[in-house]
């Protein structure tokens, strides 16, 4: 992926994480996108403070089509060493993309400099949570934004395992 690219690898890669998420989840999600951007932090905290602290963080974003974001994704593409594309809510008429970038000046110093001059990788994700262990369980898209449902899956994942314990 090169500057001139970004937009449309970012574009014919929309259709393949949207297939992706209708596959793992029960929810209807619309091909209808807007777009918000997030940096990818070097983090000591754990997935669930991460997590929580992102989503704080991404409320108080406006999603903007991708045509209105691509001045400022131009603008640190120099610095990308790698995308991620992730469903971050989805409403009846609407799915909001979180394009996630973890930038090179958070590399190491040793491997940004092996890496200085390499083009940014691009891949989509679907986050999925704790208590699907099988791919044939399927969950909600936007478990991330319902603190209950994770409290309460979690709550009875811990008595599953007190009870294989015994």
């Amino acid at each position: 992926m090169i500057s001139s690219t970004l937009q449309n690898e970012i574009e014919e890669a929309i259709p393949g994480l949207l297939e992706l998420a209708r596959e793992v989840t029960w929810n209807k999600i619309s091909g209808h996108c807007k777009f918000i951007v997030s940096e990818i932090k070097n983090s000591e905290g754990n997935f669930h403070e991460q997590r929580r602290k992102r989503k704080k963080e991404n409320d108080l974003k406006i999603p903007l089509t991708l045509q209105e974001l691509m001045p400022a994704l131009q603008q640190l593409y120099e610095n990308f060493y790698d995308i991620n594309l992730y469903i971050y809510r989805v409403t009846k008429n609407l799915t909001i993309i979180d394009i996630r970038y973890y930038p090179k000046s958070s590399l190491e110093l040793e491997y940004r400099q092996q890496v200085a001059n390499n083009k940014p990788m691009l891949h989509c994700k679907v986050t999925i949570p704790a208590w699907v262990s099988d791919k044939k369980n399927k969950f909600d898209i936007n478990w991330e934004h319902k603190e209950w449902l994770i409290h309460w899956k979690l709550y009875w994942e811990r008595q599953k395992l007190k009870r294989q314990k015994r």
